[in-house]
């Protein structure tokens, strides 16, 4: 792990000057967790700096050992508004000790670390994780830290939106065949700035861990403000990229159909002054996916297994795979809902079956342990013994002959020499 900030717990004791900060959020009963920012919204003077802190409202039902969070603050150098000083995981929700983190921490270019991702060298980045098997399992329903970042204002007058750009959560699995799993996880942003009147929102499905067509979503633009904190925001007026526009701080909105969209929010503050943000926006087909790892009931992981898909609709497998070298097997595209996977091959001793539940938008992951046949030892290969050694009879047989072929002709050319010697 890289070196920690030496100030991190002084800037944690600090008062700064806020004139708008918006409410924290509360754990609320969304049916899947949340990693937010809060508070939502910032304005502070140059000069100066404030926290952003990374939360996790964790769902009932659901278990956390790990995570892996990038952020992104959107500015392009040579002009930041503001630039990430360091990050801090005092009070993080799997407990203070640095033994509990196998982490990257990556804030370039105050902390600069070595991963295959280019934007973890990049300014404008912040990279902070802690794997699975390194935190002490949590359960939900909980909201609390996950690390906190600190940002210093420059002494320029814009905003800079601070987006989530990876949120992943993770438990180390249970049961005897316990693998890695990602949790359902939806994301909220934050926004600074110190110019003018701002529009903000923030997007969440309602029943999907992502945007898909035909399911609803909450957009929320509570987090405008003027940076006249009396100034309130007396008007919101939407258009969602779709020819369907709305208003109100508040809206719900559905999109039809697959696509990139880009939405955008005008606010006006009682003053008459305005604010807008525009956002692009990915939304995808309303399907899902399952990836399972296959293993031997002594957790070695099985290749060459055939799997089949069945759903309630079908007696026969509309599909079907092998698993891979490392006992994987993936299927895309499929509608949620409950089905049937049946394993067979060469080594399966008992033919057996699953369920799985499928979700639009998300990958479901799960492992599967089977009773399988100990392939037999391989036969010794014995071929390049004999090749080898009927090679080196034939060179030792050629060999032979040609010094027997020598010895005739040696005796020859001395009988011929002692005839013309006697002449």
């Amino acid at each position: 792990m890289k070196p920690r900030w030496v100030l991190a717990s002084c800037l944690l004791l600090l008062v700064f000057s806020v004139p708008h900060l918006s409410p924290v959020r509360a754990a609320s009963a969304q049916p899947f967790s949340i990693v937010y920012l809060s508070p939502v919204s910032y304005n502070v003077t140059s000069g100066s700096s404030f926290i952003v802190n990374v939360m996790l409202n964790l769902t009932a039902g659901q278990s956390a050992s790990g995570f892996n969070v990038k952020l992104n603050y959107g500015n392009p150098q040579p002009d930041p508004v503001v630039r990430a000083e360091n990050v801090s995981y005092s009070g993080n929700i799997f407990g203070d000790a640095s033994s509990n983190f196998v982490s990257t921490e990556c804030v370039p270019p105050i902390i600069n670390c070595q991963t295959a991702d280019p934007t973890d060298a990049e300014f404008g980045w912040v990279h902070f994780s802690a794997l699975p098997e390194s935190g002490n399992p949590v359960n939900g329903p909980l909201s609390k830290l996950l690390f906190s970042v600190a940002f210093y204002v420059e002494n320029v007058r814009n905003s800079s939106l601070i987006h989530i750009e990876t949120a992943d959560v993770a438990n180390a699995g249970s049961g005897p065949f316990a693998t890695t799993q990602f949790i359902p996880i939806v994301k909220e942003d934050a926004i600074f700035s110190n110019s003018g009147v701002t529009a903000f929102f923030n997007y969440l499905p309602t029943d999907t861990p992502s945007v898909v067509a035909g399911h609803p979503n909450r957009f929320d633009a509570s987090g405008s403000f003027a940076n006249n904190s009396s100034a309130a925001i007396t008007s919101y007026s939407w258009n969602f990229g779709d020819m369907i526009t709305g208003s109100g701080p508040i809206f719900s909105h559905t999109f039809q159909s697959p696509g990139t969209y880009g939405v955008t929010l005008n606010v006006t503050d009682v003053n008459g002054g305005k604010g807008s943000i525009h956002r692009m926006l990915a939304v995808g087909p309303a399907l899902g996916a399952l990836l399972l790892a296959i293993f031997s009931l002594q957790k070695v992981a099985q290749s060459g297994v055939l799997v089949r898909i069945f759903n309630s609709s079908n007696v026969l497998p509309f599909e079907n795979a092998t698993t891979d070298f490392n006992g994987q097997v993936a299927f895309n595209n499929l509608s949620p809902g409950v089905y049937t996977l049946a394993f067979s091959g060469p080594t399966v001793k008992h033919s057996s079956s699953t369920t799985e539940t499928i979700l639009a938008g998300w990958t479901t992951q799960d492992s599967v342990g089977l009773e399988v046949d100990t392939p037999p030892p391989p036969v010794p290969w014995y071929g390049d013994i004999v090749f080898l050694g009927g090679l080196g009879g034939a060179v030792a047989i050629f060999g032979f002959g040609l010094f027997l072929r020598r010895r005739s002709m040696r005796k020859k050319l001395r009988a011929k020499r002692a005839s013309l010697k006697k002449k």
